[in-house]
């Protein structure tokens, strides 16, 4: 048994007999059959029975009853159990959720009190997916029982912690792969599509049948929220009808002052309303994207991370084959999901508005470095050249720079059987303050029909889209360049001939840093080679190990054996922490050179934990230790709440062995041996 469920092993048996249920605490509907039943053992368990339809209305009764019994100081400056019993819920919205949600984290921190473990009794299937994509919003632990006798069984034992399912290896066909990504696509684009969970898609076992549940539950409440959404623009168009209608009132009636002043403070008292009303519509988008790229990315990062380690080992030739597989349909369906979530986050305006300093020639080596072996296993040359003139620093968008650049080699990669892959950035124009660059893909591929150039840019397209087709793909790489290249000022474009190549190139616009203004006076840029040999010459093949120890900080038992075996195989000694109470105890007795930290744990988080490791005077035997943030939220605003917390640098799960061995070296530079 870990320390974790030892510390939540009562010191005596807790039974249901011993929960007090006040008559206070509790309400039933009965024209709705709605109930809702709550008791506590004080300082110790807290257990909820609930059932029925349960909508906005009976959450906010069920709130206020929540309140009525934190202030009776039950719970108060503990940590507790908690046991919700599910077993005759029908539905419950995504309103329903978060607003419950929502207040029983502001109560647990009002009075100082925190759920250790929460038993989660009788949920059906949907509703399990469900309270899975709450639990790091609520910052518990769930573990799902069949019933509330069985739980109490569980805590009484100690075992709640060791109480998971096992993990195990799966094959995914392109084709499945296909229909997946349909039934994504109809999600987003197709306002009218209602995904049903009784729906057959696949069978129960099949491994795309929980994302098949995922993605049901996620359309629903994104119907949900859409709706939610129609009804406050509905609102405000009422708010500015209702304006219009006071102004003009306000220019009949202008001989009465004091009428005059009132109707103006309704005016903007409306205005306000809706206008917060919008942010919340905007927020709750903002986080219900977050929610799918995390509970997606999390079980991806397992799959590819085992599938890489696996084919690392002593395979005969059928299992190499099988592995193979596995790992090419993963990195499809990573790189289809990834595409799903930049177009979801262009399509609601959610672009990285603040222009950065950065140098066009180490991006461009960047580049190179990701996509050379992809060239080199189809005997592909990749040129890439910077002309003369072009300065070292701009001040831009290089993170999106860069996807685009990613997007059209890979396409020319993809297309090209023989020759060679040209990428040439020349200087177009320059001014005191501006600089303009052209950037160019050119390709000796298949080409594009005249007729068929506009089509190609449209959103889940491809040249060929017959069931036969040689490539595979979503069809968004180019949709998403085209919409990135005009957020930073410019236009793709596309020369193009059949079985003679193509060409896609563009302008932007870079305003001029002070470094630009020295004259670059080294001869044409080209980018260096890899080899497959100088690719792996540093790949650890000896069982000796480096120097310096790392600390893992992760909640998740299977990402945790995929962390060790990288660090493993890279040859550098590990400890893990199941959060991050239990990775300031090992900070203060171990002085670690490095430590990689998720960031959604129970108990305490990876922000949080940063922040004490970072407070002066805690005991910790290295508080400037470097510290590397992991996680599946890939957004900018994550990265800037790790480096603002403390932290060194960012990698985002999934991620594969050679990422994490380039962040070690940046990091820990004294082992590179």
């Amino acid at each position: 048994m870990n320390s974790s469920a030892k510390n939540n092993v009562p010191e005596c048996s807790l039974t249901l007999e011993m929960v007090e249920f006040r008559p206070e605490w509790q309400f039933e509907e009965s024209k709705t059959g709605v109930f809702y039943k709550n008791g506590v053992i004080p300082g110790k368990l807290f257990i909820t029975f609930l059932g029925g339809n349960i909508q906005l209305d009976s959450a906010k009764k069920a709130i206020d009853i929540l309140e009525t019994m934190f202030k009776g100081n039950v719970l108060n400056n503990c940590e507790y159990i908690r046991i919700a019993d599910y077993t005759d819920v029908t539905k419950a919205s995504i309103n329903t959720r978060m607003l419950y949600a929502n207040s029983l984290n502001r109560l647990n921190e009002e009075y100082h009190c925190r759920p250790v473990i929460t038993y989660i009794c009788g949920a059906s299937l949907l509703l399990k997916t469900m309270l899975r994509l709450f639990a790091s919003y609520v910052k518990q632990k769930f573990i799902f029982v069949k019933t509330v006798h069985e739980a109490f069984e569980l805590i009484n034992s100690g075992k709640g912690l060791n109480f998971a399912e096992t993990n195990h290896p799966i094959t995914i066909t392109q084709e499945e792969i296909d229909n997946f990504a349909a039934t994504c696509g109809h999600i987003l684009f197709d306002e009218f599509y209602i995904v049903d969970e009784k729906q057959n898609f696949v069978s129960p076992g099949h491994p795309l049948y929980d994302l098949y549940t995922i993605i049901s539950l996620l359309n629903n409440d994104l119907k949900e929220l859409q709706k939610t959404e129609k009804e406050q623009k509905q609102k405000i168009e009422e708010a500015l009808n209702n304006s219009r209608i006071l102004n003009k009132k306000l220019s009949e009636e202008k001989k009465n002052v004091e009428e005059k002043e009132q109707i103006q403070q309704i005016l903007i008292e409306n205005l306000k309303k809706a206008r917060i009303e919008a942010e919340s519509a905007s927020k709750a988008k903002s986080e219900f994207l977050a929610n799918m790229s995390h509970e997606i990315r999390t079980p991806l990062h397992a799959v590819i991370g085992m599938t890489e380690l696996l084919l690392d080992t002593p395979l005969n030739g059928e299992q190499q084959h099988f592995a193979e597989t596995i790992q090419i349909s993963t990195r499809q369906l990573y790189q289809l999901i990834s595409d799903i979530l930049d177009f979801s986050k262009i399509e609601s305006g959610q672009l990285e508005k603040e222009q950065t300093s950065f140098n066009i020639r180490t991006l461009c080596n960047e580049i190179s470095t990701l996509l050379i072996g992809n060239a080199l296993k189809k005997n592909l040359k990749l040129e890439i050249s910077i002309a003369e003139p072009v300065p070292d620093t701009l001040n831009g968008y290089p993170v999106y720079l860069k996807q685009v650049l990613l997007n059209l080699i890979q396409n020319a990669i993809k297309f090209t059987y023989q020759g060679t892959i040209t990428i040439k950035v020349k200087l177009e124009t320059e001014s005191a303050d501006e600089t303009s660059l052209r950037f160019s893909v050119k390709d000796t591929g298949i080409g594009i029909p005249e007729e068929k150039k506009e089509l190609i840019i449209q959103r889940f397209t491809q040249l060929d889209s017959s069931a036969t087709r040689k490539e595979g793909g979503t069809g968004l790489g180019l949709a998403i360049s085209t919409q990135l290249v005009e957020y930073m000022g410019g236009k793709l474009n596309l020369d193009s001939k059949v079985d003679e190549g193509s060409e896609f190139w563009f302008v932007i616009p870079f305003q001029k840093t002070v470094n630009a203004i020295e004259e670059n006076n080294d001869t044409a840029y080209s980018m260096p080679f890899k080899t497959k040999e100088t690719e792996n010459k540093d790949y650890p093949g000896q069982a000796s190990s480096k120097g310096e120890k790392i600390l893992l900080v992760e909640d998740n038992t299977t990402n945790q054996q995929v962390a060790v075996a990288m660090f493993t195989k890279l040859r550098y000694k590990v400890d893990i922490a199941a959060n991050g109470i239990e990775a300031i105890d090992a900070l203060k007795k171990i002085p670690y050179a490095l430590v990689v930290m998720d960031l959604q744990m129970p108990l305490m988080d990876g922000i949080e934990a940063t922040r004490e490791i970072r407070r002066m005077g805690n005991e910790i035997m290295n508080p400037d230790v470097r510290i590397i943030a992991m996680t599946a939220n890939a957004t900018e605003e994550d990265r800037k709440k790790c480096l603002k917390a403390g932290m060194n640098d960012f990698i985002t799960k999934p991620f594969f062995i050679h990422s994490l061995r380039e962040l070690l070296d940046k990091w820990l530079p004294n082992n590179n041996t």
